[in-house]
C-alpha cells in the first residue's frame, strides 16, 4: 500500500483497517495475519480523508492545485460504490489569483458526530457535510478538537503563513475567539499534530521540527525541547516529529513518528509522559527518498504507521525495547564554538554571535551542526 501526495488518513474500526489512497478507499483485517487489501471504494479517486454517519460517507478528494468549480468534497450512500459531487461554493477560495487550497483532513467533534472540521482551510460543518461556515482566515495544516473538552479547538502550521515562522493559534470557546500562542515556539520552526492526555486534560503534546512540545496549562505555555540531534555518524538527520499519541493502556508511554530527509521513517518513545526521550529508532527500510508519516494510529499492542512508503505494523514492545536498550553516546566536547557555526539552546532559540553570552557561554548542553555539544 503506498501513497506518494499529501498525509492521506487512515481510520480504525474494530478490527478494519481503512486507509486513503490515489486509488480509492482501501481495507485490510487487522486480525488476520498476512490479510489482503480490498478495495473499499471511490475506485480512482485521490482520496485524502472520510467520515461516516451510518451508511452515508463524506470524502475529502486530493488536488495539489485546485480550481475554480473542482470536485472537493464527495458524498456516497453506498459505501463509496457511488458517489456524487457536492463541493460548496464557499470552498472555491482564491489565494493570489490562483485556487491553490489542499484540504487534508476531517476533523470529527468527540461527542457529536455530525460536527466536522476541515484543515487547510478552516471550515465547520455542524449537519454532516449539508452546509459549511469558515472560522478563521487562517491555513491550518493541523486542526482539531480536545476531546476532553471540545470547546477547545487548535489550528497549527502549514498554509501559506510559514515561509517567516510557524503559526499556531488556541480557541476556547468553539472557534468563535482565538488566542495566537505562536511566539511560544522556537522562530521558523512548525508545530505538527497535537495529542492531548486522556485523563488529564491541561496536558497536550505536539511534535516540531527536530522539536517536542509540550504543556501544562491547556496551551497557554509551552517547553520545547530539540530532539534533532545525531546519534550515529552515518544517519546525521532533523527530524520532523509529525505525530504523537499517548499510550491506549499507559499515558506514561508516549510515542512520536516522523520521516527524515535521508528517507528513513523514524520512532521513539518517552516512558515518563514526554519529559525525557529515548533515542530515536529508524526503520531499515528505505524504498522512497523522502519517506514521510502521513498518519499513526494504535491496535492492540502495536503501532501503525502510514508512510510514503507502505503501512508499517510496529510492535509497542519492540519499539520501548529499542529506543531504551542503546544508551546515548557521550557529548561531544567543542572548546571553540566561534570555529563551529550557529549554536542554539536546547529550545531551538540561537544564541547570538555577537553577544556577551556568547563570548562568556556558560557551561552546559547546546546544539551546534544538528548535535548536541557540551561547553
Amino acid at each position: 500500500m503506498v501513497a506518494d501526495y499529501y498525509q492521506p488518513q487512515m481510520h480504525i474500526v474494530g478490527d478494519i483497517l481503512y486507509v486513503c489512497t490515489k486509488q480509492g478507499l482501501y481495507s485490510k483485517d487487522l486480525s488476520i495475519d498476512n490479510s489482503v487489501w480490498k478495495l473499499v471504494g471511490f475506485e480512482g479517486v485521490s482520496l485524502q480523508d472520510y467520515a461516516c454517519s451510518g451508511d452515508i460517507i463524506l470524502a475529502l478528494r486530493f488536488r495539489y492545485h485546485y480550481h475554480n468549480n473542482d470536485t472537493i468534497l464527495l458524498l456516497s450512500h453506498d459505501g463509496g460504490i457511488t458517489y456524487e459531487d457536492i463541493t460548496p461554493e464557499s470552498f472555491n477560495i482564491k489565494s493570489n489569483n490562483h485556487y491553490a487550497y489542499m484540504f487534508l483532513t476531517f476533523e470529527r467533534h468527540p461527542n457529536n458526530p455530525n460536527i466536522l472540521l476541515t484543515s487547510y482551510n478552516m471550515f465547520q460543518t455542524t449537519d454532516f457535510g449539508k452546509t459549511w461556515n469558515k472560522l478563521t482566515d487562517m491555513t491550518p495544516e493541523y486542526t482539531g478538537f480536545h476531546p476532553l473538552n471540545p470547546d477547545i479547538i487548535y489550528e497549527a502550521g502549514g498554509g501559506e503563513h510559514t515561509d517567516d515562522q510557524n503559526d499556531f493559534r488556541i480557541s476556547y470557546d468553539g472557534g468563535q475567539t482565538w488566542q495566537d500562542k505562536t511566539e511560544c515556539f522556537p522562530r521558523y520552526n512548525n508545530v505538527y499534530r497535537i495529542a492531548f492526555h486522556p485523563t488529564d486534560s491541561k496536558r497536550w503534546i505536539a511534535g516540531g521540527w527536530g522539536c517536542v512540545y509540550t504543556t501544562n496549562d491547556n496551551g497557554q505555555t509551552w517547553n520545547s525541547q530539540y530532539m534533532g540531534y545525531s546519534t550515529d555518524s552515518n544517519y546525521d538527520y532533523v527530524c520532523p516529529w509529525r505525530y504523537a499519541t499517548y499510550d491506549n493502556e499507559n499515558a506514561d508511554i508516549v510515542y512520536m513518528a516522523g520521516g527524515s530527509h535521508n528517507g528513513y521513517m523514524k520512532l521513539m518513545c518517552s516512558t515518563d509522559g514526554g519529559i525525557t526521550w529515548n533515542r530515536p529508532y529508524m526503520e531499515p527500510i528505505k524504498t522512497t527518498p523522502y519517506d514521510f508519516v502521513f498518519d499513526m494510529k494504535q491496535y492492540r499492542d502495536k503501532l501503525l504507521i502510514y508512510s510514503q512508503s507502505d503501512v508499517y505494523m510496529v510492535s509497542k514492545a519492540d519499539l520501548i525495547e529499542q529506543t531504551t536498550s542503546v544508551s546515548e553516546k557521550s557529548l561531544t566536547p567543542n572548546p571553540s564554538p566561534r570555529e563551529g557555526g550557529a549554536i542554539y539552546d536546547l529550545s531551538g532559540r540561537k544564541v547570538n554571535s555577537q553577544s556577551s553570552m556568547f563570548n562568556g557561554l556558560k557551561k552546559g548542553i547546546y546544539i551546534q551542526n544538528g548535535k548536541k555539544v557540551l561547553f
